[in-house]
């Protein structure tokens, strides 16, 4: 494989919940309210922390402008309560810049992340320049991701990412050929339960977690996740080397159906970044 693709990572996630829904927040002891009273008003992911009743542990912020347009984003270590990553993002027409070497570009309709090129410097003997291609269907939803390793006129990876409706269901990652099976996503829904747009639950190692829930990377789900279960397989012989499962549950979901809060137990998803324990979310609404 080229590159550091896979860093198989598990933690043991630290709390589980008896309930999959409370009625009472419970970090005000009060019952959930509406997120914003403005029927025109759109709400945006601006937080996400992980908690301990009202500690706050990791945390990603993001900073946005009264337009709800991302304009940096800071990512703070839970030892040491200091800024362990931040990244500023400055927009040229459809381009966005964050450093010398990495960028984005970004459909001028949809505001859908097209491409997106990055500098790993993270072995001291190996440089990859690899870049992503997002391919989306008529209704705006991640269909295709195409990576390419160092120039190549042909792709290194490819992930299809397939639906139900609005909610992603399965994604595929394959070697370049299209057929060695690498990873398999697998989700379920609470089909009951509607909310607002929420996250990108991509499970195929996404390049950047941290900036995937700050930038528009197609359609979100709208249903309540229950479980993902993702498998990992042997690319010269097929066979299982890992599965990782994740349950959701402990959800605190406002009145207007912005998800507050929700508690992941399992094993971590590696396309998720942070998503272990209780997680919650704050929002800037305009």
């Amino acid at each position: 494989m080229k590159g550091s693709f896979y860093i198989l990572i598990l933690f043991l996630l630290l709390q589980s919940c008896s309930k999959e829904f409370v009625q009472t927040d419970p970090l005000t002891g009060e019952e959930v309210q509406f997120l914003t009273t403005k029927d025109s008003a759109t709400c945006q992911i601006s937080k996400i922390r992980q908690i301990s009743g009202k500690t706050s542990f990791n945390r990603l912020e993001f900073q946005r402008d009264n337009g709800n347009k991302i304009m940096g984003l800071n990512y703070y270590d839970s030892i040491t309560n200091t800024v362990d990553y931040k990244a500023s993002f400055q927009y040229h027409g459809d381009t966005i810049v964050m450093g010398n070497a990495e960028w984005m570009v970004q459909d001028p309709k949809t505001k859908n992340i097209n491409q997106y090129f990055f500098r790993d410097t993270t072995n001291d003997l190996l440089v990859d320049d690899i870049l992503y291609e997002y391919k989306y269907d008529l209704n705006g939803k991640l269909v295709q991701k195409l990576i390419f390793y160092n120039y190549s006129t042909e792709p290194d990876y490819i992930t299809n990412y397939l639906y139900d409706g609005n909610n992603l269901f399965t994604t595929q990652l394959f070697a370049g050929d299209g057929i060695t099976k690498l990873m398999q996503t697998d989700l379920t829904y609470d089909l009951n339960t509607t909310i607002k747009p929420w996250l990108y639950l991509y499970g195929d190692a996404f390049e950047s977690y941290r900036f995937l829930q700050g930038f528009s990377f197609g359609s979100r789900s709208t249903r309540a996740v229950k479980k993902i279960v993702s498998t990992i397989y042997d690319a010269n012989y097929g066979n299982t080397l890992d599965t990782w499962t994740t349950n959701f549950g402990g959800y605190v979901i406002s009145k207007d159906q912005y998800v507050l809060q929700v508690t992941c137990d399992g094993e971590i998803q590696q396309g998720m970044g942070l998503f272990l324990g209780t997680i919650r979310f704050d929002y800037q609404c305009n």
